[in-house]
């Protein structure tokens, strides 16, 4: 007897890592949704690899359940969902910016990770089993001794730290009930969105983590080998995670990988 394909959404999937990611997992045979805003983007991308699209403001919450319904209705029980929506926000000093556009990067990076999760989670929840990855970056806490980079704009710094913080306390939250969340950085990959800001080093080699790399993290935490760090934010490219299984409990008495005053 055939069992259903796990189902997966990714949100942000017109294009870069969701794109990547969305592909790898229906090579793997999952049922996949892929959402974006751009309607004909997403049909394409929904197009070349088997997926069903779905054309989403992840920042509108009667659009984001709708949605969610339509996936279950159509592929079947969600199993893993990856809030990969997010936008960088203008470059400038913080005094520099205009407080709508400043805004806007929390209303997406933030506000519809959470309406995704939201959305999602009764029917985790009632299912006992579900897991939900959210992308982060290390600009959440990397240094600023030297002075702030005037390209990374302070939104997208601050939003990528809540993002982390809210992955951790969704997780406590949702672990009695078979739920594992996690956050993740891809690293630095090359997209539009980094186009922009890394202009300046686009050629330099070392600087970049390919879009697949982070297809492979989460299909290995799919895999349930690091359901135990339910909470905790892994780096696609940084972080030796293939080895983490066999590190858990050091990892947890560390209290590492983890958003915290040292």
């Amino acid at each position: 007897m055939s069992s259903r394909p796990r189902v997966a959404l990714v949100t942000g999937a017109s294009r870069g890592i969701g794109r990547a990611v969305a592909t790898r997992l229906a090579q793997a045979g999952y049922g996949v949704a892929v959402a974006a805003r751009s309607e004909s983007r997403i049909e394409q991308v929904a197009d070349e690899i088997g997926a069903r699209a779905l054309t989403l403001d992840v920042g509108d919450a009667g659009a984001v359940e709708a949605a969610i319904a339509t996936v279950e209705r159509e592929l079947g029980p969600l199993s893993l969902l990856i809030n990969n929506a997010g936008i960088s926000g203008d470059s400038g000093c913080s005094w520099e910016q205009v407080p709508d556009r400043w805004w806007q990067v929390f209303e997406v990076n933030v506000l519809g990770m959470f309406l995704c999760c939201r959305a999602a989670l009764p029917y985790m929840r009632s299912r006992g089993h579900g897991r939900i990855v959210n992308i982060s970056s290390n600009a959440a806490f990397f240094s600023l001794e030297g002075g702030t980079d005037a390209r990374i704009s302070s939104a997208y710094m601050a939003s990528k730290a809540a993002v982390i913080r809210f992955s951790e306390a969704l997780a406590a939250e949702a672990r009695p009930d078979g739920v594992q969340v996690f956050a993740i950085s891809p690293g630095t990959v090359k997209s539009d969105m980094t186009a922009g800001i890394f202009k300046a080093e686009w050629d330099d080699e070392k600087l970049w983590s390919p879009p697949e790399l982070t297809a492979d993290l989460i299909e290995f935490l799919d895999s349930g080998a690091l359901d135990e760090l339910s909470g905790r934010y892994i780096h696609a490219a940084n972080d030796d995670w293939r080895a983490f299984p066999a590190r858990i409990a050091g990892i947890l008495e560390a209290d590492s990988h983890s958003l915290r005053v040292r």
